[in-house]
């Protein structure tokens, strides 16, 4: 029988196939990011927030949907929060993980990552 990933397990194991992609401890809570560049946290008491960078002109649109909110401190800067509860479409939490990382990366490390 297979162990089932955590949500949280199965986002760090996503974040971290991404070419130089990292994740540091900062403010207490799990970063993703490139070169300094942070493009997915893990926040909440366990894990349980999902925050990415989306486009600041895109932000209004995700707000709309209920299962997003303003990430604090940063969503002047276009980041959103997902709430990782109930059930979780993970083509798009994939997706949303990946574009985040393409908006802080180099053309170069975009053109590395592999479809699935």
């Amino acid at each position: 029988m297979s162990k089932r990933l955590t949500p949280q397990a199965r986002i760090r194991s996503y974040c971290l196939s991404f070419p130089e992609a990292i994740e540091v401890e900062q403010f207490g809570h799990p970063f993703f990011k490139w070169r300094g560049k942070p493009f997915t946290i893990l926040s909440g008491t366990q894990s349980e927030q999902l925050s990415i960078k989306v486009e600041k002109e895109l932000q209004p649109i995700f707000l709309e949907d209920p299962r997003f909110t303003k990430t604090a401190y940063v969503g002047q800067h276009g980041w959103v929060t997902l709430q990782l509860t109930g059930h979780l479409d993970w083509e798009e939490v994939e997706s949303l993980i990946e574009g985040s990382f393409r908006l802080v990366s180099s053309k170069k490390q975009k053109a590395k990552i592999k479809r699935k």
